[in-house]
């Protein structure tokens, strides 16, 4: 990787997504839920129906399920899943960056849906190739907003001296934790949940073998973010530890309570960058699930055009939790053409009930 001047802003040199190779139909997960459960409510069809979910990748086949599998043999299965998407993933995002393994200074690891210690970022660092002297950070537990606090991080740590590079990565595994008999909730959840892993290389250089690739988009750069928490909405979107898995709550409210705080949370974000909400060109919110997007594009005047890549990462992935963010990311580079002076957000919200924003200039 060519190293430019400290003046440069960091970017964000290279994206790469992955996802587990099992990938099932929504109603397909329907169907099977509905087999565990004789009882299951007749509105939870139209729970699976109304998500904006078509398809889903899982680590797991449903058979899994077919026995009742506790906390401890969900977190083994993490390990076993988690350890080689995330570096497939990361090899991926190196590749794609012109960097090799040693020229990593910090990593970043973001995760909600395991635990382990040693974890991911002492394994996947070794079995990589990094150097031994690497700076590494592990989010967890942070959920759907857990990439934004990493980002901001590697984006810092870039920006200490000239030629340090960042490595972001995201690995969640949400199919582990599905509850076959669980109650409204858990069925929203179902509903929505699904396995991914992305990764971002951010450095204040340009890659060496940028000659030899084709043309592509100009690069992200991390201009400023915003984080607002609710303290009085703790349990409207949480993660619950029990002896079977995660059960994660998704409150009714969630999508109100969102759409109350939005305006201002962007405005304040926006404003304090000489910017407004008609200067940015792309969006990019976190399909927390189709009631929150459409909520969400109400409240903020988008149009349709502008939420197509959120809505194109819910219909294709579902909800993979922290890692949504930089698939609905890598959508806009790939398909949204953004050119130099083009500007973007970045939204995500998960437990807390905690909002995070992030502007981008490419």
């Amino acid at each position: 990787m060519d190293r430019k001047s400290p003046m440069d802003p960091p970017a964000i040199q290279a994206l790469a997504t992955g996802v587990p190779p099992i990938r099932y139909g929504q109603m397909e997960i329907f169907d099977f839920l509905a087999r565990r459960q004789a009882g299951i409510s007749p509105h939870a069809r139209t729970i699976f129906r109304n998500a904006g979910v078509a398809f889903r990748h899982v680590c797991v086949d449903k058979s899994y399920y077919d026995v009742d599998r506790t906390t401890g043999e969900r977190n083994e299965r993490y390990l076993a899943e988690a350890l080689p998407l995330g570096e497939a993933t990361v090899r991926r995002c190196l590749d794609a960056a012109g960097c090799a393994p040693g020229e990593i200074d910090d990593f970043f690891v973001v995760s909600c849906t395991g635990y382990e210690i040693p974890g991911l970022d002492l394994r996947l660092a070794g079995r990589v190739g990094m150097r031994s002297d690497l700076r590494r950070t592990c989010v967890l537990g942070m959920g759907c907003y857990g990439a934004f606090p990493a980002l901001l991080r590697a984006r810092e740590a870039a920006a200490q001296r000239p030629g340090r590079v960042a490595l972001v990565l995201s690995v969640e595994l949400c199919s582990l934790h599905l509850q076959v008999d669980g109650d409204k909730e858990d069925l929203v959840a179902s509903a929505l949940f699904a396995d991914g892993a992305a990764a971002a290389v951010i450095a204040n250089g340009t890659d060496a073998g940028a000659q030899r690739l084709p043309p592509r988009p100009p690069r992200p750069r991390l201009i400023d973010s915003a984080t607002h928490c609710d303290y009085r909405t703790f349990d409207h979107m949480a993660f619950h530890l029990t002896d079977h898995g995660f059960r994660m709550r998704l409150s009714s409210y969630v999508p109100d309570v969102l759409a109350a705080n939005i305006g201002t949370f962007v405005d304040r974000l926006l404003g304090q960058n000489g910017l407004r909400r008609e200067d940015v060109r792309f969006w990019g919110i976190h399909p927390g699930g189709s009631r929150i997007l459409d909520y969400l594009q109400e409240q903020l005047g988008l149009s349709d055009p502008q939420m197509e890549h959120s809505r194109t990462v819910l219909r294709d992935y579902g909800n993979m939790s922290s890692p949504t963010i930089l698939f609905v990311l890598d959508e806009i580079q790939r398909r949204g053409r953004p050119a130099p002076g083009d500007h973007g957000v970045l939204m995500g919200f998960g437990p807390g009930l905690t909002l995070e924003g992030a502007v981008l200039r490419w």
